[in-house]
């Protein structure tokens, strides 16, 4: 697990990795809605005190408001898979 300020180039880039990416670049938009996924952890951390990602909830929110992406089923969104190149680029787009 790498940390905020750590760039990493050679570590896989998940599902979540990249719509916190891309939010963060839209400038961490505060986003308001139901949240469908069980799977992603939900305000400042993952529930055991864990702060993988704070606000990974704002940001998959944000990419599934936005087009950006999907779940992989209604209740997931699979956020620890890796991502192809090929589906960057589609979020990319």
């Amino acid at each position: 697990m790498w940390g905020f300020g750590t760039f990493a180039p050679h570590a896989v880039c998940t599902r979540l990795d990249a719509v916190f990416f891309l939010w963060r670049a839209a400038g961490s938009p505060d986003m308001e809605g139901e949240f469908p996924f069980a799977d992603v952890p939900f305000g400042d951390g993952d529930g055991h005190g864990q702060p993988l990602y704070w606000y990974a909830d704002q940001a998959v929110l944000w990419a599934v408001e936005n087009g950006v992406a999907s779940g992989t089923t209604e209740t997931t969104f699979s956020p620890d898979t890796p991502c192809t190149r090929g589906q960057i680029a589609t979020f990319l787009y």
